[in-house]
């Protein structure tokens, strides 16, 4: 794919404003709010750590924490059900943006023949990884395509996550409406990790999972609402278990290796409009005191990257000009 016959200036404004973007994410919040809950059973702990001291324990005191706590975890729920509430309407509202774009598409090709036309995008038009500076090495040749990159943290967090992106664009550049069906495959190996350490009455505790996203952007729009555009490829958890003295903690870890398939169809394209598709590989996370996280993406012996040989467009409207890779 020569790039050069894309208007070059606004695909880079287009890719920069995708990067940008505030993404609403349910499993998200979903995922913070284990976090949150793991932290006040984590303080619990704490306070009742003192009251088992000595011969004797506090039973009054005891029950006073446990109150405190059960009404500390009542208010959390109501909090997060209202913020969920929020996100879930910002989603909602771009999920019908992205519906009314495939109604009006299968508006232009329902009842009609038709022949499709294959466009491949060999290369992608960027590579790119948040936070900047992750990625280790990138390649970018047709149908050779990868990224390598590695991350640790042991941070105290509700939820973070870093992404490595395949940027792959395609202009319409006829005067007429393109309706197209979209694919890639995602080829990730590498390995997550997350570790805990065990602890009386507060252990740490830890979760990652990794994630392959297909989000279609068309102008404004953002179709990302489809079946088969994220699938999860992988997850982790780490319970430290309760210990007086200690003890070894947990350890969780999975191997990632295999093809994931991400498509999304019947995309409409207005004329001379530019597409762009995003092809993401996604970890997110929550580490409570005591955990941590690995991610390994970088081990030449093993052939550790991520691939994403490239993207496949099949034009499903007759093409009203020659086809221009």
């Amino acid at each position: 794919m020569e790039y050069a016959r894309i208007d070059t200036a606004r695909l880079k404004a287009a890719i920069d404003a995708i990067k940008d973007r505030k993404r609403p994410e349910i499993e998200q919040l979903r995922l913070a709010q284990r976090a949150r809950l793991a932290k006040l059973r984590r303080n619990l702990g704490k306070e009742m750590r003192p009251l088992f001291s000595g011969a004797r324990f506090d039973a009054a005191g005891i029950d006073k924490v446990l109150a405190q706590h059960r009404a500390e975890e009542r208010d959390l729920l109501r909090k997060e059900k209202v913020e969920q509430a929020k996100q879930r309407a910002a989603l909602a509202k771009a999920r019908r943006a992205g519906i009314a774009n495939t109604r009006q598409a299968v508006e232009q090709i329902k009842f009609k023949s038709y022949l499709t036309t294959s466009i491949p995008l060999e290369t992608p038009f960027l590579i790119y990884a948040t936070p900047v500076g992750m990625l280790h090495d990138t390649h970018v040749e047709p149908w050779n395509n990868w990224a390598k990159f590695t991350y640790t943290s042991g941070e105290d967090t509700a939820w973070s996550s870093v992404v490595v992106n395949f940027y792959f664009a395609w202009q319409n550049r006829s005067d007429f409406l393109a309706v197209l069906n979209c694919s890639a495959d995602l080829m990730p190996t590498g390995i997550i990790e997350a570790t805990a350490e065990a602890g009386w009455l507060f252990p740490g505790s830890a979760w990652v999972e990794l994630i392959a996203g297909l989000t279609v952007f068309v102008g404004s729009t953002t179709i990302n609402w489809q079946p088969y555009q994220n699938i999860q490829m992988g997850q982790v958890g780490a319970e430290g278990g309760w210990g007086l003295i200690g003890g070894s903690g947990d350890i969780g870890a999975d191997t990632i290796s295999g093809t994931y398939h991400l498509s999304a169809s019947d995309i409409q394209v207005q004329p001379n409009e530019i597409v762009v598709f995003e092809v993401a590989c996604t970890a997110g996370w929550w580490i409570d005191e005591g955990g941590s996280i690995v991610l390994d993406f970088d081990f030449d012996p093993g052939g550790y990257q991520v691939m994403c040989p490239a993207l496949q467009i099949d034009l499903l409207t007759a093409p009203q000009s020659p086809i221009e890779n």
